[in-house]
């Protein structure tokens, strides 16, 4: 009975267990920086202007994502993504070097200081995890690695819990914004050391044998295109992300209208709540994809969507009600979710897996943030130079991210119906693994 019990909760067999916590504790080092920067960056920058102004900083960072991702999927598949990961920790680690310089500037606003923070907190937290999870969909087989990738996933989780922790004993003993950043160009050198060690003698993965930059660019969507459920899945994504960004500033502008002063303190245990729920959640993940299959699980984030946005409309005028309903939606899409896009992925021919996953969690993703951050914030300014009550102009865009919801359902559904089919005629493309892979397809069905 035990035996079953730690098998269901940490399905690692003993050769498995090395590879594992060395990639664990590159994700968690990852993890543990961001959860530190999201919440210096997020109260920093709300404690120096008005709250809706970080919906612009959300747009540009999302449009400025898109436009290093494109210069990133030059190379994400045609050279050794372990090197690229090591790559990544140091340049990582000189930046938060050089962060801390800002902030002893007189003739650099603190606003933009922090503005920039946020920047590369969260072209961290885009580009780092794609990266990562494509390394290790190369290290692993599909059955093997949605096996793991949830065990894995929960390294994230931790790290995140201690940063934002960090955070939360910040807001009281005051170790001050450049000291957390020196800590973060601390954590990358020794996660980039661990690396470095412990992933040498992992097989290379393979590259692209494409050379023209266009080409590169254009066969990732060249691909979703062809298949209708990866179709299907990208306007899925593009609609989530709208509806995610709408549901995070109405629980930010909440809780930064409410507390004040004391924002800093409510958005670290608030975040460390939310990381501790994704950990035990994460931990089922396996179990729930499971049961009820990789295609019916894409239609959970949706639908958790939708109520989530109706409850914020329902239920107005409390911070309380809005950050549940962002955080209800935020752990299902941070955990079941993500391994449910990760394990259908991992489908995805070697060659041309980095560019299908940059659309998926990267291109589309942020479009919808800036589709959603530009409406939002063109919802506020106008209703703000009309004078209109907080109440009303939150409605209005509560009823956006509905809209955009259901929108995200029906395209869920539709992926679902041709997600049998999709699969099966893309799988004659690989005959060399056919016979594994059709094995864990009939598995799902």
């Amino acid at each position: 009975m035990m035996q079953e019990r730690y098998i269901r909760w940490f399905p690692i067999r003993p050769s498995e267990v090395k590879l594992v916590l060395i990639l664990g504790f590159v994700l968690f080092s990852n993890y543990a920086s961001m959860g530190i920067t999201q919440v210096i960056a997020v109260s920093g920058f709300l404690s120096q202007v008005q709250e809706h102004y970080i919906l612009l900083v959300w747009a540009i960072d999302m449009a400025l994502l898109i436009l290093t991702s494109g210069l990133q999927s030059l190379v994400i598949d045609r050279f050794k993504r372990k090197n690229l990961l090591i790559s990544v920790l140091l340049i990582l680690a000189g930046l938060y070097l050089i962060l801390p310089i800002l902030f002893n500037l007189p003739f650099i606003p603190r606003q933009i200081s922090y503005s920039l923070v946020y920047l590369l907190s969260d072209q961290q937290w885009r580009f780092f995890p794609l990266l990562f999870w494509i390394l290790v969909n190369d290290i692993f087989d599909p059955a093997q690695g949605r096996r793991l990738q949830p065990v894995i996933a929960n390294f994230g989780f931790l790290g995140t819990i201690t940063g934002l922790g960090i955070t939360a004993i910040d807001a009281y003993v005051q170790f001050g914004t450049i000291a957390l950043l020196l800590l973060n160009t601390v954590i990358f050198l020794l996660a980039a050391l661990v690396a470095q060690l412990g992933i040498s003698k992992i097989r290379a993965s393979r590259t692209s044998t494409v050379t023209n930059p266009i080409e590169v660019l254009t066969e990732g969507w060249s691909f979703i295109r062809q298949i209708p459920a990866f179709s299907f899945l990208s306007a899925a994504m593009v609609l989530a992300g709208m509806v995610m960004t709408i549901l995070l500033y109405h629980a930010l502008a909440d809780a930064e209208g409410e507390l004040g002063s004391n924002f800093q303190s409510f958005y670290a245990w608030y975040s460390l709540a939310i990381a501790c729920l994704s950990v035990l959640i994460q931990s089922q993940a396996n179990v729930i994809l499971e049961r009820i299959s990789l295609k019916n699980s894409f239609l959970i984030q949706p639908i958790t969507m939708v109520a989530s946005a109706f409850f914020s409309l329902l239920v107005p005028g409390s911070f309380w009600s809005s950050a549940t309903a962002q955080g209800v939606a935020r752990v299902n899409y941070e955990t079941v979710d993500i391994s449910a896009r990760k394990a259908l992925e991992a489908f995805v021919p070697d060659e041309r897996r980095g560019r299908v996953s940059m659309f998926i969690d990267s291109y589309w993703p942020s479009l919808g943030t800036i589709i959603g951050s530009l409406i939002t914030f063109t919802i506020i300014a106008v209703s703000l130079h009309n004078r209109l009550p907080v109440v009303w102009y939150s409605s209005i865009y509560l009823g956006v991210a509905i809209v955009a919801a259901i929108a995200a359902l029906f395209c869920a559904i539709k992926m679902r119906s041709v997600y049998d089919a999709s699969l099966l005629s893309w799988l004659l493309k690989r005959r060399q693994r056919a016979r594994g892979i059709m094995d864990q397809i009939f598995k799902d069905l």
